[in-house]
């Protein structure tokens, strides 16, 4: 240390400051303590530059006074002449002079503008751009009893304030560097030697933490640097100690690792031979399929519902692989189980088996409330579209295998299984794709996924019809007629619509139906109004399309394009599909009266709305539905709620139509009840030609 310390003092004195320089804590002080300095010089100048400044003013204007006294009492026996005044603005720092007494006045050299009092502060007095102050001498003994005013030349106190600041400021300057270099001194001997050497050990001691005590040193000093030494030599006693213990714990921990290391490597073994989930789907494999069925079957609240394990494999699957590579195929099987794990609320009811080959628990509590039949197509149609991997898209065919509980078996195995065995059936069948164990689910599955193809092929080709039946007043005039879809299969003849709209609704395909249906409704309506016809064409609007932002535009272009008043267009809406979103369907329905369109309301009094929404929407007319009609006019519950229907109508401001009359006992009870028009066989049955004119009415 003693070493330590002689070389200290033999630094240089670019070594002393350059290492002052680099000590941020020492840097700051000096710094702190010149602009101190600095600072208290300022403060200390300000006050004397004023005082200064005021001093060698009033020097000036002393002179200026003494010289105007003089020359009073010399023209006391004398009169006052402008040379005399000349002379005396010549001799002294005047520059012009007026004298007033008794109303005489005497003025030489400049004019006096604006005089301020001489006995006042000078430093505020105006100054004239040559450097010049106007000052007024009030009337005195000493001035002779004369007002004097004078204009007084100072333009030399400038020149001799600039020297008194710099004078000063180099003063301050040498003050200040002085004080700072006695600091930095200071600091250095006192703080930065001392804290250089501490910060020294301390580095030493921390990257040689083997031997802690080769760096204890007695504390040298008395002060805070003393105690903080003091404190590192403790820490140095307490990690020598501490390093002790520490080599018997890593003793003791190196065999306790050894033993866990062991256990471990058993585990893993364990959890390799029972993995729970595939590796490239993150779907269940079959072991946790086949434990949460069981959990699931042996629930006691289970049960009360149709469900039915379904075994889902992907077709040359194998040719995919070799054709397109590993990878490519794997993110097909990724995309197939995430649609599949889309059908599932619990991952662990969804799994893939194996290979290509997926298990799904199909009809689970808590999804809505579907038959089987319609989730199992949905879960097929979804694994056959299209999957797109970069630029490329691969059609995917899925041949699958159904087994129902409580049909086919009772435990997780016995299904899976089953459902395994219809699988491969399904794969070895040329044309059903889907199979199921117990084989009349399999046929109504088939005939539904048929149907799907055959309505979206009946889309394309046009093979979609529109029947008109007629509506009449009361009087059985005719007042209109109603627009109804029809499909005649090529292969199954006539589709029932109640077979083929809920299919087309369930798979979004009537949007594209319902367009298709007022173009043609629009378009009929051109060439009847061109023939005469005057009255309406209703065409009925399902919940997807009331409930599209964009349909009541479509509308409006249609009708504009074809140039059909919106008079003429009515559309028949259900009950269900306005309740379904009230507010997106007030805001489709408020455009549609924008348009003046009219509005009814279908199949009234089979849906479940509220009587205040009803009564503020834009409808005209209510349709009674044909439930109601049927037993008329002998069943009196459906008389007391034709009759209230009617009454309920007419109080809100809407016309009555009812459907579905087949009797003239019908259409009198009805027309006696007040009901506004009727619609039905005896009047008329749907038929494509709809309105003729009366020249065509001739003709036929």
């Amino acid at each position: 240390m003693a070493g330590e310390d002689q070389a200290l003092a033999r630094r240089s004195f670019s070594e002393w400051a350059r290492q002052l320089s680099g000590c941020r804590l020492c840097r700051n002080l000096t710094l702190a303590a010149f602009a101190a300095i600095l600072a208290i010089e300022v403060a200390i100048l300000i006050p004397s530059y004023r005082n200064y400044e005021e001093d060698l003013l009033s020097e000036r204007v002393d002179v200026a006074s003494q010289a105007i006294i003089t020359f009073l009492k010399y023209s006391r026996s004398r009169e006052i002449t402008t040379d005399a005044l000349e002379l005396l603005i010549a001799s002294s720092p005047l520059t012009g002079v007026s004298l007033r007494r008794d109303g005489i006045e005497y003025q030489a050299g400049e004019v006096v503008r604006a005089p301020h009092p001489a006995d006042g502060l000078l430093r505020s007095a105006p100054r004239t751009a040559q450097g010049m102050i106007d000052l007024s001498w009030r009337a005195d003994p000493l001035l002779s009893h004369y007002e004097v005013l004078a204009r007084v030349d100072v333009s030399n106190v400038s020149s001799e304030l600039v020297a008194f600041v710099l004078r000063i400021l180099g003063l301050s300057l040498l003050i200040a560097v002085f004080v700072t270099a006695v600091t930095m001194f200071v600091v250095d001997r006192m703080m930065l030697s001392p804290l250089l050497k501490l910060r020294d050990r301390i580095s030493r001691a921390g990257e040689d933490a083997e031997h802690p005590l080769k760096y204890l040193t007695p504390a040298g000093r008395c002060d805070e640097f003393g105690e903080v030494e003091g404190v590192f030599n403790s820490m140095l006693k307490q990690n020598a100690a501490y390093l002790s213990r520490l080599k018997l714990l890593n003793r003791e921990l190196d065999q306790l690792l050894e033993e866990r290391t062991r256990t471990l490597r058993r585990t893993e073994q364990e959890l390799e031979i029972r993995t729970l989930y595939d590796q490239l789907t993150g779907l269940a494999n079959r072991s946790l399929f086949e434990e949460q069925l069981d959990r699931h079957f042996s629930d006691p609240d289970h049960g009360g519902e149709e469900e039915a394990v379904l075994v889902l494999g992907l077709n040359d699957f194998q040719a995919l692989n070799g054709l397109a590579g590993h990878e490519t195929g794997d993110r097909v099987l990724q995309e197939i189980a995430r649609r599949i794990a889309g059908f599932s609320a619990n991952h662990g009811r969804v799994a893939r088996l194996g290979g290509d080959v997926f298990g799904l628990l199909v009809g689970e509590r808590g999804r809505a409330s579907t038959d089987i039949e319609v989730r199992i197509s949905a879960v097929i149609e979804a694994c056959q579209r299209p999957v797109q991997i970069g630029r490329k898209t691969f059609e995917c065919e899925v041949s699958a295998g159904v087994a129902v509980f409580g049909l086919d078996g009772q435990d997780a195995r016995t299904l899976l299984s089953h459902a395994e065995i219809a699988m491969h059936r399904a794969k070895k069948s040329p044309s059903q794709r889907v199979q199921f164990f117990a084989s009349e689910f399999g046929d109504q599955v088939l005939h539904r996924q048929e149907l799907i193809h055959s309505l979206k092929a009946a889309i394309e080709n046009r093979q979609l019809q529109l029947y008109f039946q007629p509506q009449c007043d009361r009087l059985r005039r005719n007042t209109g007629y109603e627009a109804l879809l029809r499909w005649h299969h090529p292969t199954l003849g006539p589709v029932s619509p109640a077979e083929f709209i809920p299919l087309a609704e369930e798979t979004g395909l009537i949007v594209k139906i319902g367009d298709w249906v007022l173009e043609q409704a629009v378009a009929t309506l051109k060439g009847w109004s061109e023939q005469g016809f005057t009255g309406r064409m209703a065409v009925n609007v399902s919940a997807l399309q009331l409930h599209d932002p964009g349909f009541a535009d479509r509308i409006a272009v249609s009708l504009r394009n074809k140039g059909v008043s919106a008079r003429q267009l009515e559309l028949e809406i259900t009950e269900t599909a306005l309740m379904q979103d009230i507010e997106l369907a007030m805001a489709t329905l408020n455009r549609f009266r924008e348009l003046d369109l009219t509005l009814a309301v279908d199949d009234f009094g089979t849906g479940y709305s509220s009587l205040a929404y009803l009564k503020a929407l834009p409808v005209s007319r209510i349709k009674i539905d044909r439930t109601f009609v049927t037993g008329l006019p002998d069943n009196e519950q459906d008389e007391a709620l034709c009759r209230t229907i009617i009454t309920m109508a007419h109080s809100m401001g809407c016309e009555v139509i009812a459907e579905g009359v087949e009797t003239e006992a019908q259409a009198s009870w009805l027309a006696l009840a007040g009901c506004d028009e009727l619609q039905g066989f005896l009047l008329g049955k749907p038929g494509l030609q709809g309105f003729q004119s009366a020249a065509d009415a001739d003709d036929s």
